[in-house]
């Protein structure tokens, strides 16, 4: 059976309500959860995660590490 608000998304995104609610029988219904109790599959899943990103930091390998002894450096 198609739902009809699967036709809220268009590319795989949610184009309906931006607090994602749709209204079946008269009941308003979370779209996520409703989608979830009659087993579902969205085209985008779950709501949209914000991306955080992480920056690495990167040490240098000599800076870390003492010479071995009897090494010598040349300038």
């Amino acid at each position: 059976m198609e739902h009809k608000f699967l036709s809220l998304f268009k590319d795989g995104k949610w184009t309906g309500n931006k607090d994602r609610t749709i209204t079946v029988k008269g009941k308003v219904h979370d779209l996520d959860n409703y989608a979830k109790q009659h087993g579902i599959d969205l085209p985008e899943g779950k709501k949209a995660k914000p991306k955080i990103n992480k920056v690495e930091e990167k040490q240098d390998a000599d800076m870390e590490q003492p010479l071995k002894t009897g090494d010598t450096e040349e300038s």
